[in-house]
Order: structure tokens, then sequence, then C-alpha cells
């Protein structure tokens, strides 16, 4: 694999130094098969086609992470539940099984090191990653993909449920979240081991849209916790956090889950974000996703990026990514103009 800077770019934005450049992610899955022509499923079920078009979309948008077209939903077939994958979106929960203490006490997981406990896990995931890492020449680095403790357990129980549940009967919540804690770690560690080169999450049921500061603290805090560490015991890579909505109260405390880079959503300040991670972790975004990158043009992207790299990332600690995922219908023009603003923002500036 040729090293021409990717990776490099990205040790010195988490380590809080300067570079010639900002660096990228692109913040896309599915976007990716259908730039090139590829309905959802034709890439979420064949490795190869998930590798070749994701790659080739990371060249082509300047990006400094890759990402197969993975579904976070597959893990949940595995589990027996009842998931529907449309033939050009992403699958979807349609039934919970937890509904009683007996249920999570019944409750199995797949071990993600035996392929024949988990062949949807294993095709689409693993094995995308692994050609993913067999197809790079560029020293990209690559990303897997797990939902985070308390999103988990959301889908088991509802996530309507479980947070009425938390009201009701906190420790019944508390108890799945625990039980379900170590499956994401094992879900990490398997997608490490398979080439993932990154700790990638999205935890967006942690957002203070959907809890409070204090429930924060309560349920997710020690669930994220325990997953970073244990896959950093494990693995030495960095681990990236994402949480969708308002994260600002909960921010100072990221840091002391050991999350190396936050991703955050085009609605936080970005100058409040800055103030509240400080030096502490790296941060990353957060351009509005629909606003900007699905229905603005190249250049008010450009400025948009520029603007926000002006705000976040003149003395490093930034990589400029999207708030949330790359809309499917996203012009690849308009994600090239992010790509370019990593760049060109610094060329502007001599």
């Amino acid at each position: 694999m040729k090293d021409t800077g990717h990776r490099e770019h990205v040790r010195a934005a988490l380590e809080h130094e300067t570079s010639d450049r900002t660096p990228v992610n692109n913040f896309a899955l599915v976007t990716a098969a259908r730039s090139a022509g590829f309905k959802v499923e034709e890439a979420r079920r064949n490795p190869k086609i998930s590798a070749k078009v994701s790659i080739d979309y990371s060249m082509k948008t300047l990006s400094d992470f890759v990402k197969p077209v993975l579904d976070s939903q597959i893990p949940f077939a595995d589990l027996g539940m009842d998931v529907k994958f449309p033939e050009d979106d992403y699958g979807y929960v349609k039934g919970h099984p937890v509904k009683s203490m007996e249920d999570i006490d019944d409750l199995a997981f797949f071990d993600p090191n035996i392929a024949k406990e988990c062949p949807n896990f294993t095709q689409v995931i693993v094995n995308g990653l692994e050609e993913t890492g067999r197809m790079l020449e560029e020293d990209l680095h690559i990303c897997g993909l797990s939902w985070g403790p308390i999103t988990t357990a959301g889908y088991l129980m509802g996530a309507e449920d479980m947070l009425m549940m938390t009201m009701i009967e906190p420790e019944m919540v508390k108890k799945l979240i625990n039980k379900t804690a170590p499956f994401v770690t094992s879900m990490q560690n398997k997608m490490i081991d398979s080439g993932a080169t990154v700790m990638w999450m999205a935890d967006p049921t942690s957002s203070e849209d959907l809890i409070s500061p204090d429930m924060f603290i309560e349920y997710s805090y020690p669930a994220l916790k325990e997953v970073i560490s244990d896959v950093k015991n494990e693995h030495d890579v960095p681990s990236f956090l994402h949480i969708c909505g308002n994260t600002l109260d909960i921010m100072p405390m990221l840091p002391e889950l050991k999350v190396d880079c936050f991703s955050f959503d085009h609605g936080v300040d970005i100058v409040k974000a800055k103030k509240k991670a400080g030096n502490r972790m790296a941060l990353m975004g957060n351009i509005d996703p629909v606003r900007m990158i699905l229905s603005g043009t190249p250049e008010t992207i450009m400025d948009e990026c520029f603007r926000i790299i002006d705000a976040a990332g003149r003395d490093g600690g930034f990589i400029l990514a999207p708030g949330c995922e790359t809309p499917q219908a996203s012009p690849d023009e308009n994600v090239i103009a992010m790509g370019r603003a990593g760049i060109d923002y610094w060329r502007s500036r001599h």
C-alpha cells in the first residue's frame, strides 16, 4: 500500500498539529454505490463491488477515509430479528424482541468470530472490510461501523419503549445496555481484525435531543467507556464516535471515554464545540448534509467549508466532514468540493 500522506494528515489532526491541508472524511456508505450506478443490494451483498465502489468514490472525492457499503442493520438479522432489506436503501428493523427482564436473560448474541453464527455480518461487514484492505492502493483509513450500546439496546427493545422504561423500570434498561456493550465490543474488535484501521461507532440515541445529559451519564456513559476502553486494550487504533443532534453539554465528558475524535452534527455551533472540546479530543464535522452536500453548489460548499475550517481547524485538531452521513443522491461535484476545500483552504492562506 502506497503511503501518500492520508493517515499522516489524520494523525496530525488527532494530535492537534497543523499541516498543509485539513483531512477530510466523505462520511459516505451507500452514496458510493449510487455514484457508481449500483443499487444498494448489489453492493451490500457483494464484498468486491462494495470495496471497489467505496475506494473509487473516496479517491474521487479526495477523502482520507473509506468505508465499504456497510449496512448497520445487518447484525440484527443474525440475531433472528425481523429486518427488511430494500433493494436500494438501508435495512430497517420491524420487530423488537426484548419486552421483559426474562427476555434480556434469554438474549443470545452471536460470536463475530464464528461465521456460521453470523453469516450476514460476515458477508457484508467482515468480507467487505477484508476486500477493501486487499484492493486499497493508498493509505486511506478504513472504517468499520457499529451502533453504540444504548442505540443497539434501543433496537432490541424499541427506542421509544426503552426511553419510557427509564422512568418505569430503569434497572431493566441498564441491564440491557450492560449486556449489549460486550457485544458491540466484540463486533468492533472483529472489524479491526478484518482490516478497519479506526474504531468507528455511531450512537444517535445518546443525543441530547433524546436523553438529558444526566441520563447520558447514567445510561450511556458507562457503556461507551467500557466499549472504547476494551477495544483500545486489544487494538492500538484511534476511536471515532458520532452522535447526532445537540451534543454541546455532553461534549466535555467525551475525552474521559478515550474518544480521540468526535463527529458532531451540523446543528451544533462550531465555535462553541471547539471551546467545549478544547485540545482534549479532535473534532470532525459539521457541514449540513442536506442543505449543503445534497442541495448546495460547489461554490457554496467551498465557502461553508472555509468558514468551518477557519472556526475550528486553523490550529489543528479538526477533520472536515458532513455533520451526518452524505445523502445517497448527493451530486459528486458537491462531495468533491468538500474534499477540495481541505486542500484549497491552506493554499489560499499563502
